[in-house]
């Protein structure tokens, strides 16, 4: 399967894969979930022409490859952090005219991307990070294949670095296959952590992970990894909707 998205220029060349699609899934749970049984229906509107747009590189002097996410830690310092799939972050100021970006945190000796949707698919900073230094990540592993969620910690010298050997893991979800990994994570205003996990791949989805609450592939999953609680490295919210019905699994948030 290609990239669902690929933008080239002279300036700057951005490989966006499979996985990033997640993030519109989550957001459009979220919307949904958010709206209730009160919500309004959605009518259909008339077609409309569409708008000539044009693309242009936000950094021309850049150059990154098998770029999965963009985003910042929310921490006020006004830098910008970039996934590439093969398993580094990497760091540069919010400035068009930056010529380089850093390593903030290698770990492709412990990433699997052989497969196209594989790799170091999402990253998270914790609300608190200003304060606490902890990030989120979500990376594929082999032997056995898995979907990992593991807590890393800055640097306490280094604001710009992050400490490899500080792994924390949060879940790990056996992958049946290498595509269809998800991958996104986010923080929502309510503090808790949102997972979106693939329907774990193939075509078709054969073993029905899609539809099936027993299993948390196919999923949008609502964590606390800050809580830890019943053994696990994380607690589950209460109010997610499976709490307390056997046989399910009480992470799923969708």
């Amino acid at each position: 399967m290609r990239p669902w998205l690929k933008s080239a220029s002279p300036g700057i060349t951005f490989t966006l894969a499979p996985a990033s699609a997640s993030l519109l899934l989550v957001l459009a749970v979220a919307l949904s979930s958010c709206a209730g049984s009160d919500a309004t229906p959605i009518v259909e509107q008339p077609a409309r022409s569409l708008v000539s747009m044009d693309v242009e590189p936000a950094f021309p002097n850049l150059s990154l490859d098998r770029m999965v996410y963009l985003t910042h830690a929310g921490d006020g310092t006004d830098r910008l952090f970039v996934l590439l799939q093969p398993g580094r972050i990497m760091l540069f100021p919010n400035d068009q005219s930056v010529e380089s970006a850093t390593v903030f945190l290698d770990i492709r000796e412990r990433v699997s991307d052989r497969g196209n949707e594989e790799g170091l698919l999402g990253l998270a900073f914790d609300p608190d990070y200003a304060t606490n230094g902890h990030l989120y990540v979500y990376y594929t592993a082999s032997a056995p294949r898995r979907s990992v969620v593991s807590r890393f910690s800055v640097r306490p010298d280094d604001p710009n670095r992050a400490d490899p050997a500080s792994e924390r893991i949060i879940l790990q979800v056996p992958q049946p296959f290498p595509t269809h990994n998800g991958g996104m994570l986010a923080f929502g205003p309510d503090g808790l952590l949102y997972i979106g996990l693939g329907d774990g791949g193939s075509g078709g989805d054969p073993q029905g992970n899609g539809q099936d609450p027993a299993t948390l592939l196919g999923s949008i999953l609502r964590i606390d990894p800050r809580s830890p609680g019943d053994g696990r490295s994380y607690s589950i919210p209460p109010d997610n909707p499976f709490v307390g019905m056997e046989g399910l699994r009480e992470e799923i948030w969708a």
